[in-house]
């Protein structure tokens, strides 16, 4: 698959009652979480509001996009609010899509995070909790700055973080490599790491973090 293709609405193998996103107009950066409930092909997709109860205001007639991510990619159709209704329940009715676009998260996409950190050197016993931050992140590996040497290219350091993904926040030591030569700017050391991680669950938080950043088109900074 290129790293961007079209797509039909059944490939994207949705599920009723799951949670997609709606942004209020095609170009909008604005976006809300809804829920699908229901669709007939070629006629009309169903969504109301998600369990938390936020919602845009739509009117019939409205342009709108739809957003729905996947553990690979992000898809993403344009339509028209049908109707609107509210008995028994609230629902729109949104135009059937005829033009899918969906785009590949690579390995090397990178998104920008501000997560803070303690790195410590595997290799070195004397190099243990140097505060530091994420700046940058993929699947790979990550942009690291910190405030002390920590080691050279080829070494193994851990780096312990909040992790969080939607409301869940999880402390976890990922191990990786260090694979650029530190940059030296005032008193901050800019490390470029591979991820080293073997440990399932662990790279399932990490992942889970990454993909939300992706998802979410926006620095992520963790409290």
């Amino acid at each position: 698959m290129t790293n961007q293709s079209s797509l039909n609405f059944e490939d994207l193998n949705l599920s009723i009652g799951q949670i997609i996103q709606i942004h209020p107009s095609p170009n909008s950066k604005e976006r809300f979480d809804c829920m699908l409930v229901g669709c007939l092909p070629g006629e009309a997709v169903m969504i109301t509001a998600p369990p938390s109860g936020e919602f845009p205001i739509v009117k019939e007639g409205q342009k709108v996009a739809i957003r729905v991510m996947s553990s690979n990619g992000v898809a993403l159709f344009p339509t028209t609010v049908l109707f609107v209704g509210d008995v028994p329940v609230f629902m729109v009715y949104l135009d059937f899509p005829r033009a899918i676009q969906f785009k590949l998260v690579r390995n090397a996409t990178r998104v920008d995070v501000a997560l803070p950190i303690l790195v410590s050197n595997k290799s070195r016993q004397g190099v243990r909790g140097v505060v530091g931050k994420i700046t940058d992140i993929s699947t790979t590996g990550a942009r690291i700055n910190v405030f002390d040497d920590v080691g050279e290219a080829g070494e193994l350091i851990e780096l312990k973080g909040k992790f969080e993904v939607g409301e869940i926040r999880r402390k976890v030591n990922v191990e990786a490599i260090i694979r650029s030569k530190p940059e030296i700017t005032g008193e901050v050391v800019t490390y470029g790491v591979e991820f080293h991680e073997e440990d399932e669950e662990k790279l399932i938080v990490l992942f889970g973090f990454i993909f939300s950043a992706i998802a979410y088109g926006k620095s992520q900074t963790v409290r």
